[in-house]
């Protein structure tokens, strides 16, 4: 359901909601009376309700929109591009005073990812030396 129709659903049930009743038969009711009271609008009312309902649904996607930009520059500036990111500890000359151990614990595979590598480089190794054969 689109922001503007669930806007307007909204409206409504909040206007008709002060008229609706329970009926052990059938949950909450409204009697058709007083949904046709409620609803003969003129053209300017309906037009304004309209308006407002369309402004509302903007608000609420224009303000989720404001959020998530505020939050991709809050993370950009101290995760990537600020004063203080952790990124600049990483400069080239760091990198280079990094020992091998050292490097291999920061960058490195995981264990098991480094032994199902060498299992696959062996069974190929294998496979080769069995094609030479069969040749």
């Amino acid at each position: 359901m689109s922001t503007h129709s669930q806007s307007r659903q909204e409206r409504l049930q909040s206007q008709l909601s002060e008229k609706a009743f329970s009926d052990t038969e059938h949950g909450t009711v409204v009697r058709l009376q007083d949904i046709v009271q409620n609803h003969p609008l003129s053209n300017d009312d309906h037009i304004i309700r309209e308006i407002h309902d369309i402004l509302r649904s903007y608000y609420k996607l224009a303000l989720k929109r404001f959020v998530d930009n505020v939050r991709m520059m809050a993370a950009d500036h101290f995760l990537v591009a600020g004063p203080d990111t952790p990124l600049k500890l990483f400069s080239p000359k760091f990198v280079a005073s990094l020992t091998t151990a050292q490097l291999d614990d920061v960058a490195g595979e995981p264990p098991a990812l480094k032994r199902k590598r060498a299992e696959l480089e062996k069974e190929i190794s294998l496979l080769g030396e069995g094609m030479k054969i069969l040749r």
